[in-house]
């Protein structure tokens, strides 16, 4: 052998190093992933209120899963065969459907038409807090200080983003409907968010997300055009009078706020855990303000950026896995 062959068989195998892994392959790259469902989940305020001017909470809770579930059985069947259901996993998919979608969110619409989004994102914000408590009683994931240390930090933040510094005059008693649905709407989500880790032992996120969607739009279909005590007029009786605007806020709901961050939502379960994937929902009350500030004109006080800051700094201390191993944080 040449010496300049051995050499360069040297510089093939030596000094060119290996590629790195991608930044997609990376586990850390699921808290830049559940940023982005927080800023869509956020703004869902917002489009949900747009909705509302012309549909009833119901009607647009309809419109809104009918649309991503076409879209979820669509990409099922470009999936095929890594997307079959087991016929004996229906029954817990029915339920997850009807509890997440049918159910969680007529009770969530209806909230926000009596009471602030202020209080609905204060209320909303402590899912995570119950998702511990569940835990804790369940014993379905280990809570450690660091976590709740985390999780108070974050409620802080969010306590000072919604109201202002003026803690007082949060709940009035004129909302006090609006809160109370808004309150059963946490509790809701935050055992759903641990429920529903059951079936990603079987399925990956994308696919048991699809069959969530899919069972809830079916339990919603018959409102649509039967008479409820649910809704004055159903979505069939409203549907001539849909304008443009409220279509594309049905549109952005179901395709940012369900199909894309839903799988997300399910992904960090899988990845990093109920609980932590859980705190993340305490970004979506501060992206609700910058929504409001776009679209309301709404100015940015010292406690919008010190909440903020607070929020962010919560989120890193709950996701501390080396913090979490420490005695301190016992």
């Amino acid at each position: 052998m040449s010496s300049s062959t051995a050499v360069s068989k040297q510089v093939n195998n030596h000094d060119i190093p290996a590629a790195k892994p991608s930044l997609w392959k990376k586990l850390g790259n699921i808290h830049l992933l559940l940023l982005t469902v927080t800023i869509f989940w956020g703004t869902s305020y917002v489009a949900a209120k747009i909705g509302m001017h012309e549909l009833l909470p119901l009607n647009l809770a309809i419109v809104r899963f009918v649309i991503a579930a076409v879209l979820f059985g669509l990409i099922l069947l470009v999936k095929k065969g890594s997307s079959r259901l087991d016929t004996k996993d229906l029954p817990q998919f029915c339920f997850l459907g009807f509890f997440a979608n049918t159910l969680y969110f007529h009770i969530q619409y209806t909230g926000l038409l009596y009471t602030t989004s202020t209080n609905a994102g204060l209320i909303m914000a402590t899912a995570p807090a119950f998702a511990a408590l569940f835990c804790l009683f369940t014993k379905k994931e280990a809570i450690t200080k660091c976590s709740l240390l985390g999780i108070s930090i974050a409620f802080l933040g969010v306590l000072l983003v919604i109201t202002q510094g003026q803690i007082s005059g949060l709940f009035q008693q004129r909302t006090f409907l609006g809160d109370s649905l808004i309150l059963l709407n946490a509790l809701m989500w935050a055992w759903f968010t641990l429920k529903s880790k059951t079936v990603l032992e079987k399925y990956n996120p994308f696919v048991a997300m699809a069959y969530v969607h899919i069972f809830g739009a079916i339990f919603l279909l018959p409102f649509a055009f039967v008479p409820s005590i649910f809704a004055e007029k159903t979505l069939w009786q409203q549907l001539p009078a849909i304008g443009a605007t409220t279509l594309l806020a049905a549109v952005y709901l179901a395709v940012f706020c369900s199909v894309y961050s839903y799988f997300v939502w399910y992904l960090g379960i899988a990845r990093i855990g109920a609980v932590k994937t859980a705190t993340y929902s305490y970004f979506n009350p501060i992206m609700a303000t910058l929504a409001g500030v776009a679209v309301y004109g709404d100015l940015l006080t010292i406690y919008t950026g010190l909440g903020g800051l607070l929020a962010i700094a919560g989120v890193y201390i709950t996701n501390q896995k080396k913090a979490d191993r420490s005695p301190g944080c016992r």
